[in-house]
């Protein structure tokens, strides 16, 4: 005996399952340990990162950690940090290449794809800021003995 498999039913059922199949939510530590882990298996990437960071490897853990936590602003990044947003991003050189579209493509693997959007947008974010700080660097503060030119500033004016 033969049963038909009704292919429009079990192509519902299918996409029904993967639906309702979601990933564990990770912490914000736990998703920085699995990405150092990815960036650690791909062997150009694992050689980049041991070069900028003088094989220093949890420092670059920490500053994923850093990275990849949403509350973290730009002015909360390290110099190891920098370069890592930078070959996340830019897609400078042959790494930025390489490590903008595996990053991508770790990060869907590992959270839910409004998340890994979220995070992705969250770099980018950090990486314009950065560049605009480079930019734009603040002018250097006046030494504490010469008078200010702003004229509501009362150091240096004899009393």
């Amino acid at each position: 005996m033969t049963i038909p498999i009704r292919l429009d039913r079990l192509a519902s059922q299918l996409t029904s399952r993967l639906d309702v199949e979601t990933r564990p939510a990770l912490s914000t530590a736990e998703l920085a340990f699995r990405i150092f882990a990815a960036f650690r298996a791909h062997p150009h990437i694992n050689n980049v990162l041991t070069h900028i960071s003088r094989a220093k490897w949890a420092e670059v853990e920490q500053s994923l950690n850093s990275i990849l936590d949403p509350a973290t602003r730009s002015d909360g990044i390290s110099p190891l940090g920098h370069n890592i947003i930078d070959l996340m991003v830019a897609e400078r050189g042959v790494t930025g290449k390489v490590m903008r579209p595996y990053f991508q493509a770790a990060l869907h693997r590992l959270v839910e794809p409004h998340q890994a959007d979220r995070l992705i947008c969250h770099i980018e974010t950090l990486f314009r800021e950065l560049e605009w700080d480079a930019q734009h660097p603040a002018p250097p503060a006046p030494p504490a003995n010469e008078p200010s030119e702003d004229p509501s500033d009362v150091r240096g004016q004899p009393q």
